[in-house]
């Protein structure tokens, strides 16, 4: 009998993916947009409402994480995740402009996304054996599959809003979300060796109560306590509080399992080099929106693209090339090597300060001629979203290769910490540079200047991290002197 090229699970794990990258990055889309054109908001403070949002819904896989680890297991957490997040969507559809239900349907997004997004990966990793040789290829190609919905959302969502109203577009990412989520409850059957919920352990009494009782009303509290953090820009706070338990996480881990230290130093460098990318990737749902938004010419003919459409470059250049990068890291591929993982994190860093490089060459086009090339915006954009493939897959598919039980959602979830809150977070920092109150020539330079910087100190990085590899390699590669003893006679 002829084995599979993926296991079977995966195409309903990809599905809901689809589905969730369709809602989230649907509601990313408009969100900048409606902050400052329906409500009002200034540049500095819409920014910094979209980074702490941002980064609070990288903040809760751990727990998410946790919670799958210890209880849920991968599938329930998952499934708990989606139903979480289409009520979310659905709250942002209602109609209200009030600030209190913005802030409450972005709560319960974010609490919905911590018990998704670290447990989904993880579940795909439960479908290999550490040896199995086609788990890269399963997690490009579920990376670049999933950019279906990205690409779709802010299409849809995009025109969706712009004839029918913001709450329209809102409402139907969440509709999209519970598509996905329906697809994915109808594949139970091929996840019968998945983890299942731990009944002893949500059955356990703690201060008087069952585990499952605690769970509950933490699920019920966490929304209006993240609405809280929103109101009032508490979120870097939290992100402080929650890095140092982080941080004591690994360490415990380390001490619990020292046969794996080395390869613990490596996620942790992965983690570091995954932030610095996410901080520049992350401009594309701030910064560069309202540059598009503004400056670039939008025009096809006598129609105008609305601003969120372009949203979906990004991912339309992540599936292109996913596929084949899937089926080069299939079966026949070469076998895993600790350079061949830097050389990609290079590879997509490289990539991605060369797109800045072409915004900034088209925000001084514009200076010249008045507003910005939207061909050229494109292309900078489809370099950026190329270079996600050499990050994110690479790294998931490291940390769940790796046989540590009971820690890998929250390996997961640390790394999304790293590389979604810390870089949202840096990212809103990064983009409050772009926030002066400029207009005409002064802020298209601006945007110059801030793109061209980080181009440059994105090539930097590049030539650091080549230059450690090259050192490596001359070091662990080069024969060992050859010491002659003298002869006995």
């Amino acid at each position: 009998m002829k084995t599979p090229s993926q296991p079977r699970a995966i195409y309903y794990i990809v599905a809901i993916q689809i589905w969730e990258y369709f809602s989230f990055y649907g509601m990313r889309a408009l969100l900048i947009l409606y902050l400052t054109h329906q409500l009002g908001f200034d540049d500095r403070h819409a920014i910094s409402l979209f980074s702490a949002y941002a980064s609070l819904v990288y903040i809760t896989p751990i727990l998410g994480g946790w919670l799958a680890d210890r209880l849920l297991g991968n599938r329930a957490a998952v499934v708990a995740g989606a139903l979480l997040m289409t009520l979310g969507h659905i709250v942002l559809g209602l109609g209200s402009d009030s600030t209190r239900s913005l802030y409450l349907a972005l709560a319960i997004i974010i609490c919905g996304y911590g018990l998704f997004k670290s447990n989904v990966s993880c579940l795909l990793g439960e479908m290999y054996t550490p040896e199995d040789t086609r788990r890269d290829g399963g997690f490009a190609l579920l990376y670049a599959a999933g950019n279906v919905g990205s690409i779709a959302s802010p299409i849809a969502c995009g025109l969706v809003a712009h004839w029918y109203g913001w709450h329209a577009g809102f409402a139907l990412a969440g509709i999209g979300m519970f598509i996905g989520l329906a697809i994915f409850l109808s594949g139970h059957r091929h996840f019968r060796h998945a983890r299942r919920v731990n009944k002893p352990a949500l059955s356990a009494t703690t201060l008087m109560l069952p585990a499952w009782a605690w769970m509950v009303l933490l699920l019920c509290v966490a929304p209006f306590f993240f609405s809280l953090l929103l109101k009032n820009n508490w979120a870097g706070y939290l992100l402080a509080i929650v890095c140092v338990i982080a941080a004591r996480i690994v360490a415990r881990i380390m001490v619990k399992f020292p046969e794996h230290r080395r390869a613990l130093w490596q996620i942790i460098l992965l983690m570091l080099t995954g932030t610095l990318f996410w901080v520049l990737a992350q401009q594309g749902g701030s910064s560069i929106s309202l540059f598009i938004d503004r400056f670039v010419n939008r025009h096809i003919l006598h129609a105008e693209v609305p601003t969120a459409l372009f949203q979906s470059v990004n991912a339309v250049a992540v599936m292109a090339a996913g596929v084949v990068l899937a089926w080069l890291a299939g079966p026949g591929g070469s076998v895993h090597s600790a350079l061949r993982m830097w050389l990609k994190f290079a590879f997509g860093l490289g990539l991605m300060a060369g797109g800045f490089m072409l915004l900034a060459i088209n925000a001084h086009g514009g200076q010249q001629d008045g507003q910005a090339s939207m061909g050229l915006m494109i292309t900078g954009l489809a370099m950026m979203g190329f270079a996600e493939l050499f990050i994110d897959p690479v790294a998931m598919a490291q940390i769940t290769r790796f046989n540590m039980p009971g820690v890998a959602g929250v390996l997961t979830g640390i790394y999304m910490l790293a590389t979604g809150a810390v870089a949202n977070w840096l990212a809103g920092v990064v983009a409050q540079q772009t926030a002066e109150p400029q207009t005409g020539t002064a802020a298209l330079a601006a945007y110059q200047h801030f793109f061209s910087q980080m181009g440059l100190w994105t090539f930097g990085c590049v030539a650091l991290i080549v230059a450690l590899l090259a050192g490596a390699r001359l070091i662990f590669m080069s024969p060992a002197p050859c010491v002659q003893h003298p002869s006995r006679d």
